[in-house]
């Protein structure tokens, strides 16, 4: 168990409220949030915070980033979140409330409290991080497949003419260009504004073996695939490896691979487009 209990749960097993507000006041229970309290020596962690809100509100669902660091879903965002619809709970210090409409689908249970599903929960995180967070939560859940496009969009779709849907739009519009990452849509804007065209982002790649993997921006025309090394969580070693196993490939079936790190993009943007260029005009490899 979380060892969490409400002031309600103690009168229940027999504590007056005067030994309630003893034991408080001596520090053998401690508040948690609200009514919810902890015996000492608990440690009070985000998570365990995110469980004392869903304990103080009756009906609530975890939600936001409360949902995410239930499901593992790495965000910054630190402030407990609950959907709680039509309830009117009492203010808590630093808990969030949603009450826009939740579907039957979007509730999930797991560790014995209701959350909202990956999706929702990814959407409702993007209302409130900031634009580069918002943007590397976005990338990473595309990734991993929290979330879709088709969901993410129609779920913009959904919260049209509610306060912050033309940025959740832009956000999507910038997910949706085809790049998957910011390092990518960096890539991307430098090429538009060179006026280079004839890719394609995220582009699958096979040979006669089958499938090579999915290039980041492919020229098809001139055999040219140009690879974004923009994604810190894919700096596994295992990644590094397989990287160089499809780069070997790629070669092999005749294409040109060239790579750029972030740093070669914001600091080094016209050494990008003129590598990129010169190697389009020297044409494919014979």
């Amino acid at each position: 168990m979380d060892g969490l209990f409400t002031r309600a749960q103690a009168r229940a097993r027999g504590y007056s409220a005067y030994q309630v507000r003893r034991r408080i006041e001596t520090g053998e229970w401690r508040v948690v949030l609200g009514s919810v309290l902890a015996e000492r020596g608990t440690r009070i962690t985000p998570h365990l915070r995110d469980r004392a809100a869903a304990r103080a509100v009756p009906g609530s669902v975890l939600a936001g980033a409360s949902a995410a660091r239930l499901l593992a879903i790495p965000v910054p965002d630190r402030i407990a979140c609950l959907w709680v619809g039509p309830l009117r709970p009492g203010a808590l210090p630093a808990v969030r409330y949603l009450r826009d409409p939740l579907r039957v689908r979007d509730i999930m249970t797991g560790e014995g409290v209701r959350h909202t599903a990956p999706d929702r929960t990814v959407f409702d995180c993007l209302r409130f991080l900031d634009d580069p967070a918002a943007l590397t939560l976005l990338d990473r859940a595309l990734q991993a497949g929290w979330i879709t496009e088709a969901e993410l969009t129609a779920r913009v779709r959904d919260f049209v003419g509610r306060r912050g849907a033309p940025r959740l739009a832009r956000l999507a519009r910038l997910a949706c260009s085809g790049a998957r990452s910011t390092a990518e849509r960096k890539a991307i804007a430098l090429l538009r504004a060179a006026r280079i065209e004839g890719w394609i982002a995220n582009q699958p790649i096979r040979d006669s073996s089958g499938l090579i993997g999915v290039g980041d921006l492919v020229f098809e025309a001139a055999r040219l695939v140009v690879e974004i090394d923009g994604r810190a969580y894919h700096s596994a070693p295992e990644r590094f490896e397989r990287d160089r196993e499809r780069q070997n490939r790629l070669v092999r079936a005749g294409w040109t691979v060239l790579r750029f790190t972030w740093r070669d993009l914001t600091a080094r943007p016209a050494y990008v487009v003129g590598t990129i260029r010169a190697m389009l005009t020297a044409g494919p490899p014979r």
